[in-house]
């Protein structure tokens, strides 16, 4: 059972990574480099949906955060870090959601996903703030995603 959930979450991460370093949706905050992006869940596989309780359709969309550390002189590898996060969805008519973020731990990975209701050709603003380390200090990141549905 181990093995499905480790190749389940890899399968998330790696789906939702590829598409976040192809639209290279990053920013950097002092020592932190925080990766964020927002997908429909119909592209996900129905395991990786059934394993994270996501809803799996073309209405729905994907908000994914994961906060990184960088790395030292004497240990250039970063790595994940956790963090407080909360975000808001909104709509061009101006409707608010707010997002239940959830933690996803797999060994040494973190990561925060949230889901939102989406329709066709609509774009979403999003603010994310996150508190990496949970130090107090929270930084607040906006991005927009415009959804379509087939």
């Amino acid at each position: 059972m181990k093995k499905f959930h480790f190749s389940a979450l890899v399968g998330l991460f790696l789906g939702v990574l590829s598409l976040s370093l192809s639209a290279a949706q990053f920013t950097t905050v002092g020592d932190y480099v925080i990766h964020y992006n927002a997908i429909n869940t119909s592209i996900l596989t129905t395991d990786v949906a059934k394993q994270y309780k996501l809803s799996r359709s073309k209405h729905r969309g994907l908000l994914n955060i994961s906060v990184r550390k960088k790395g030292s002189a004497k240990n250039p590898q970063d790595h994940a870090v956790a963090a407080k996060v909360s975000a808001t969805a909104t709509n061009l008519n101006g409707q608010l959601q707010n997002i239940k973020i959830k933690e996803v731990r797999e060994g040494e990975a973190i990561y925060y996903i949230g889901e939102v209701r989406i329709d066709n050709a609509e774009t979403l603003n999003f603010k994310v703030d996150v508190d990496a380390e949970h130090q107090g200090k929270t930084h607040e990141i906006k991005f927009k995603q415009e959804f379509f549905i087939d």
